[in-house]
């Protein structure tokens, strides 16, 4: 069964009672939908996973680098806390674009847009964004589960660099939906 619009009525009550229901057969529409979705959920898991490395770290290198506090010594060194800052923004920064990967929007379900939109292969192109962010945050999870509390100092910039350019594939692909009919 087509997912495009019918005028025989007959033709017009079966989409309604299949699609009206929830039942779409996974035509390829809706296949290329639901894996778009799942390809996003890769990325975020990637990126959940980075996070998770990057708590890790900081607790190492707070451990190794962050002397106890005594009484001779009442301040903790500042290169060392400028350092678990750096590492504490870095992990907010992948936890913002993880939520914006989970919560990216795809186009609706709407019968009036059929007029205006190949539906399909926009679902498609989107997807090849979504293949881009898996594959960037991929990268920086293998990056970030490489690094060790020493080299944090040295490593940060390139994380940062990162960052950013899964930063602007996610703006690149949200921007691409705005764009097309």
């Amino acid at each position: 069964m087509s997912s495009q619009p019918s005028s025989n009525p007959l033709v017009q009550q079966l989409q309604l009672l299949l699609t009206g229901y929830g039942y779409n057969f996974y035509n390829q529409t809706n296949q290329a939908r639901a894996d778009d979705l799942l390809v996003r959920e890769r990325a975020s898991y990637h990126l959940s996973q980075a996070m998770s490395t990057l708590a890790q770290l900081r607790s190492d290198y707070q451990m190794r680098f962050v002397p106890p506090l005594t009484r001779a010594n009442p301040d903790p060194p500042q290169e060392a806390m400028v350092q678990l800052r750096a590492l504490e923004a870095a992990q907010q920064a992948l936890a913002k674009i993880e939520s914006g990967i989970r919560g990216m929007s795809v186009p609706t379900q709407d019968r009036i847009w059929w007029r205006f939109r190949q539906e399909q292969n926009l679902l498609l192109q989107l997807l090849n964004f979504d293949l881009v962010l898996v594959r960037d945050s991929e990268q920086l999870y293998q990056y970030v589960s490489r690094m060790t509390p020493e080299d944090w100092a040295s490593q940060s910039s390139t994380l940062r660099q990162m960052t950013q350019q899964l930063a602007h594939s996610a703006t690149e692909r949200e921007r691409f939906l705005l764009l097309q009919l």
